[in-house]
């Protein structure tokens, strides 16, 4: 498993998740385990270890399919663990299959048989048996004897606090996931992230971290071979001109179209304003024996 500072240098899709320990709940005896759903995104893995310290590794494996396709999720840092299990969140839904992975002491491997993830219905309840009333019993007289003092009660010793989990949080690229962050070490990405880029973190709701990308702005530069000249024309002046082939392109403000000219063939073409159809910014390329020469804008002003 990527020790999670990793995450602080690199961002990668891999969905990066968590384990717990279960220690009253049943389990079933590895190879076999269970996978129960506790809600509409969240599934807990969890089983009891027969073969002690005889087990070097145990990982767990997701699909949709149930004969192929099984990724590995995690691997259990410490697999020795009597009773264990893992909680695998934030998924789109429960329809997934499981299987574990576990190898032994000396390279033995096996694979656990296939259990697809399902809802473990409550125990039921027990109705209580109603019984007949017995007839009194004739009572002896009772013996008295001297009391004795009652023993000592020894205090209960105080419970354990629950380990609660630890919280993640989802890291998004647009629309895209790209990783998960535990919230220990919020700060320490918000730093790295500062310092290596110039990307916005934003922290949309409790769950989830949105990247924003650093977008530099275009900048552009009067063209020396698309220019309007002091009569208004638009000149389209190319060089070598005889001797390349050349590909004119022009757009509107939003990059939409306009008109294209192919194959230029004069030391001076001059394009009326009139083509433009209205006054405003337009964007054009120039591609030289297809490849891109220049890529830039010029305004085309009212007085037409």
């Amino acid at each position: 498993m990527m020790h999670p500072q990793r995450l602080l240098f690199r961002l990668c899709p891999t969905l990066l998740l968590f384990f717990i320990s279960f220690a009253g709940s049943a389990q079933d005896t590895l190879p076999a385990f269970s996978a129960e759903i506790k809600s509409k995104n969240r599934i807990i893995i969890s089983w009891t270890n027969p073969y002690g310290t005889k087990i070097k590794q145990l990982s767990i494996q997701r699909s949709r399919d149930s004969s192929r396709l099984f990724k590995t999720i995690i691997s259990i840092p410490d697999p020795t663990v009597l009773k264990n299990g893992f909680v695998d969140q934030n998924l789109p839904d429960t329809n997934f299959y499981y299987r574990v992975y576990i190898m032994l002491d000396g390279g033995d491997y096996v694979f656990s048989p296939v259990q697809k993830a399902r809802t473990i219905p409550p125990p039921p309840k027990h109705e209580p048996v109603t019984r007949k009333p017995e007839p009194p019993v004739k009572q002896e007289p009772v013996k008295t004897e001297p009391v004795q003092k009652p023993k000592p009660v020894e205090p209960e010793k105080p419970k354990l606090p629950v380990p609660q989990p630890e919280k993640y949080l989802v890291i998004k690229k647009g629309d895209e996931i790209v990783g998960e962050l535990n919230e220990r070490f919020l700060q320490q990405f918000r730093d790295s992230v500062s310092m290596r880029t110039k990307d916005t973190i934003l922290l949309s709701n409790r769950d989830t971290l949105f990247i924003k990308p650093y977008q530099p702005k275009e900048v552009y530069s009067v063209s020396k071979y698309i220019f309007i000249d002091k009569a208004g024309l638009v000149h389209i002046e190319l060089p070598w001109y005889a001797r390349r082939k050349y590909l004119v392109k022009f757009f509107e403000e939003d990059r939409s179209p306009l008109f294209e000219i192919k194959d230029v063939r004069d030391a001076v073409l001059l394009l009326d304003k009139a083509n433009f159809m209205q006054a405003g910014w337009y964007l054009f390329e120039i591609y030289e024996d297809g490849k891109l020469l220049e890529k830039n804008k010029l305004f085309i002003g009212k007085d037409f």
